[in-house]
């Protein structure tokens, strides 16, 4: 009797396991975002890394010595270097003065203006919270939550 609980209590813990991996297997291969949209987030972040570089290089009214600091998103696309550097059709609809549709923006810049973090994340549930990161060196880092 002993023996046939255990077997039986096995069997069960089995056929449990089995299903929360398949449930997981599933659930995280329907919240993986296309292709499209990951090329979209990353094309975003390249852009918001091009207008930061562009907006530290650029002069300020006519000036002769280049701004020498990043700045936070509201003063990024007011400056206009958006404009003036024509971003991707896909990502140019998507910019406006309050964010990124479709994404949550976080994009942080030390208080001297030598540096900041960019964060992008995919605010469509069906996409797992999908993101993509980057800073003042252009690298650009995908992840999304562990599962």
């Amino acid at each position: 009797m002993n023996k046939l609980y255990l077997t039986s209590f096995s069997l069960v813990v089995l056929t449990a396991a089995f299903a929360a991996h398949s449930f997981a297997r599933t659930r995280a291969s329907q919240d993986s975002p296309s292709q499209e949209d990951r090329l979209i987030a990353v094309d975003i972040v390249r852009t918001i890394n091009t207008a930061e570089a562009g907006y530290r290089f650029s002069r300020e009214n006519g000036g002769t010595q280049p701004r020498n600091h990043f700045v936070a998103w509201s003063d990024l696309y007011s400056s206009g270097v958006f404009d003036q550097m024509k971003p991707p059709i896909d990502v140019a609809s998507l910019i406006s003065p309050d964010g990124i549709q479709g994404h949550k923006l976080a994009l942080i810049v030390s208080p001297d203006g030598q540096s900041y973090q960019l964060a992008l994340h995919d605010a469509k549930p069906e996409n797992g919270l999908f993101s993509v990161f980057s800073d003042q060196t252009g690298i650009i880092y995908t992840g999304s939550p562990l599962q």
